[in-house]
């Protein structure tokens, strides 16, 4: 099975599947389903509810865990997203993030220029809604079990932290791709991303710690002081955080 994806001008995706899907100028593609796996995180009594499922209240924190028990409540949204338009390479106009993540992302843009590198963003700041409605669309094109290896529930995503970011290159057609990890651009983040308070959400061969298939376009900024104390301590973000993080 190959999956498409492409964003629209909102950031909805819309979904294309088979030879009898029309032509779109693919933004992601997966030539076959992920294996499934699983997560776990070790749950605050004291805050869980019936399902199983912690809704925090610390999404201003910028070390919230957030995964697939911890999720974030329907109305939450951050207080001070602001336009990255200008300050980076983007697939669409309108994208946003929290005003700290987009003075990062603005510096590290420039950073990359001077060596040459141009970062492309092709998704930020995702609504609990607009992610409701990405995950449904997955589950009616392949499946539950599927969707879940590479798609987040509604509330469950980073994005709807306004501190991720998804980056994306001309070299693999402005896609979402694991062949991003090889390009210019993928090698240029995994060496300097850190320095700028980002870091990869989704690491390869650690699906059975995050519960999602490797994403090398996908990064979270945590801060600087963060992201290099989590660098020397040789843990992955979603380990990091349920160390030294908030739920």
């Amino acid at each position: 099975m190959v999956v498409f994806v492409q964003l629209s001008n909102k950031g909805r995706e819309t979904r294309q599947l088979g030879a009898s899907a029309k032509k779109v100028k693919p933004l992601v593609t997966q030539t076959s389903e992920p294996s499934i796996v699983n997560a776990s995180v070790i749950a605050k009594k004291a805050t869980e509810i019936s399902t199983g499922v912690i809704i925090t209240d610390k999404g201003d924190d910028l070390l919230v865990l957030i995964n697939k028990n911890v999720r974030l409540p329907e109305n939450y949204e951050p207080s001070d997203l602001v336009s990255i338009d200008g300050l980076v390479g983007t697939t669409y106009k309108g994208m946003l993030l929290r005003a700290e993540a987009v003075e990062a992302l603005g510096t590290m843009a420039k950073a990359a220029k001077k060596d040459k590198v141009n970062l492309i963003v092709l998704s930020a700041y995702r609504s609990y809604w607009s992610q409701e409605a990405t995950f449904s669309s997955w589950v009616s094109s392949v499946g539950l079990a599927a969707a879940e290896t590479f798609s987040a529930r509604p509330g469950h995503s980073q994005h709807q932290l306004g501190t991720a970011v998804d980056f994306t290159a001309e070299s693999v057609n402005l896609g979402l791709t694991a062949n991003f990890t090889q390009s210019k651009e993928g090698t240029w983040l995994s060496q300097n991303a850190p320095r700028f308070g980002f870091a990869l959400s989704y690491p390869e061969g650690k699906e059975k710690i995050t519960g999602y298939t490797y994403e090398p376009w996908h990064w979270r900024y945590i801060g600087v002081e963060n992201a290099q104390k989590m660098r020397e301590s040789g843990l992955i973000l979603e380990e990091f955080l349920q160390k030294f993080g908030v739920i």
